[in-house]
């Protein structure tokens, strides 16, 4: 909480991940349970690019980034005025200002010959304008519906910044919503396992899922509290090792062969390249 509460930077944390600790695991660790390499050193590393990685367990999210938001843009500071630069550059832009005002005077020639075509095309435009502005205002609901599937109370809940229910909204009402989208048909012809929360398609689900956050703009964060947050039962016996190892494997080679390898789609989007 601390982290996404933070007034600087917490506004574009996604989600807080924990490292795994397992009970069980012998003094000598024959299987290699802790993983050392993996959550003490590349986690780490990956902490001062954009985050660490979902692992699947041990992790609090925040909720617009489930939703496949994008993450929130700083504003640019205000450019530097004529008064805080130089006075060779006031000349210049002095200069510029003469030609500005030479290519404003015909700019506005040319807008008053278009008014007249356009109060021209007022009289005709007002008939359409009642069905274009119904149109408009189903837009929106269609998108969302396309979106989040249709929950009226579920899609109104997303876009509540702090969370809590829609008003207006009974227990009764609420129970029916609720039963409606856990259904099993609920998802089908929408962006759920596409761009919203779990993302389908890779046998790691979870790496996937925390890669599109990233796409999107949004950074993690890698919290190790001197006493274990979450803690686990490890494998044991080796055929269960190699089980877990072969599907991590599997699911890297599976998102680097599929469309969402991050050489192709992470390029321009909001993942840094060292991530």
């Amino acid at each position: 909480m601390c982290f996404m509460m933070d007034p600087i930077s917490g506004k574009k944390i996604c989600y807080v991940q924990f490292p795994q600790r397992f009970d069980g695991i012998d003094r000598h660790d024959r299987y290699s349970n802790r993983n050392v390499v993996f959550f003490d050193i590349n986690m780490k590393g990956l902490d001062g690019i954009q985050g660490p990685i979902y692992v699947g367990t041990g992790c609090v999210f925040r909720r617009q980034a489930l939703y496949g938001y994008d993450a929130p843009v700083k504003k640019k500071p205000p450019r530097r005025t004529c008064n805080c630069l130089p006075k060779w550059c006031c000349c210049c832009c002095c200069r510029s200002k003469k030609k500005n005002k030479k290519s404003k005077s015909n700019d506005k020639k040319n807008n008053k010959e278009v008014t007249k075509q356009i109060y021209a095309l007022e009289n005709i435009e007002e008939g359409i304008e009642g069905i274009d502005n119904e149109k408009s205002s189903l837009m929106p609901q269609i998108k969302f519906e396309k979106k989040f599937g249709q929950s009226p109370v579920f899609i109104a809940s997303t876009l509540m910044e702090d969370g809590g229910v829609p008003k207006g909204a009974t227990t009764a009402s609420l129970l029916k919503e609720a039963i409606h989208v856990i259904s099993c048909g609920y998802e089908d012809k929408t962006d759920w396992g596409k761009e919203v929360g779990w993302i389908y398609g890779s046998v790691t689900e979870d790496i996937l899922t925390g890669f599109k956050m990233h796409c999107h703009g949004w950074r993690s964060v890698y919290c190790i509290p001197k006493r274990p947050a979450f803690k686990g039962s490890a494998p044991i016996n080796l055929s269960d090792r190699l089980h877990q190892v072969l599907r991590w494997a599997l699911g890297s080679v599976e998102i680097f062969l599929s469309r969402h390898c991050p050489i192709w789609y992470g390029y321009g989007c909001g993942l840094k390249p060292l991530e």
